[in-house]
């Protein structure tokens, strides 16, 4: 672990700009220890987690989200000149019990016993890492560029809820740009959060009583490079907004 790339990463992360390569990792499995050193440098507290899977590999991997980037529905994000924000809707798992590390196997139903309650979220994203000529690595030991997220309208009663067919709508100011049951890739939608929980790699404690855990996007990556105003609703949560000024 290089300290001068954890520099560039925590100065990246203060100042919303882009870090050079040098020194990246190229192992997904080396990113995580640069990840937490990078939370420590920076003094952050974890709010959550976005889960899901590497590339083309299909092994686990999981970002941590700073509470500091939470926001409720209704409120606002200020765009950075020259950084465009990709806006994501996404359903979450708010925990209301740790999910430690273990021997046997995390299943659905335990899963679903763990959540407090259901909610649908905005995850912001801003690449602090280059376009090109970056290792995958590099943007897990940025947490995939998350900068931020909009907590929305939350269900308790979710058991009855067919996740992976719910109809979802998502305007970008006036412009409707999905209407459409599904998300963006079929079957279970709490796999990802599954299977991290059976396989942490993370070294900042896991997922805890509390955290905000997002499962992966509805709807396609779009970059806003403007103010508007972002609306999605979801069947069976409801409406969320947030304004990008």
């Amino acid at each position: 672990m290089t300290a001068s790339l954890i520099d560039r990463l925590a100065e990246a992360r203060r100042n919303r700009t882009e870090v050079s390569p040098e020194g990246a990792p190229t192992n997904p499995d080396d990113a995580y220890p640069i990840s937490a050193a990078v939370n420590a440098k920076l003094g952050e507290k974890i709010g959550g987690w976005k889960v899901g899977a590497l590339p083309g590999a299909g092994v686990p991997m999981g970002a941590p989200m700073y509470a500091s980037g939470f926001l409720q529905s209704g409120g606002a994000f200020k765009l950075k000149p020259g950084r465009p924000m990709i806006p994501e809707v996404e359903i979450a798992v708010r925990l209301a019990r740790d999910l430690p590390k273990r021997e046997k196997a995390y299943t659905r139903d335990e899963m679903l016993d763990a959540a407090a309650e259901l909610l649908l979220g905005f995850e912001l994203i801003e690449r602090r890492i280059p376009r090109k000529d970056a290792p995958f690595a590099l943007n897990l030991a940025d947490d995939l560029g998350n900068i931020g997220y909009v907590l929305g309208p939350a269900v308790k009663d979710f058991r009855k809820l067919d996740l992976g067919n719910l109809h979802c709508r998502f305007w970008m100011g006036a412009d409707l740009v999905v209407d459409r049951k599904g998300g963006e890739r079929p079957g279970e939608p709490l796999a990802p959060m599954i299977n991290w929980a059976n396989s942490p790699r993370d070294q900042l404690g896991g997922m805890k009583a509390g955290h905000v855990v997002t499962l992966g996007s509805l709807t396609p990556m779009k970059e806003v490079t403007a103010p508007m105003k972002l609306v999605a609703e979801l069947e069976g949560f409801g409406r969320i907004s947030v304004d990008i000024e």
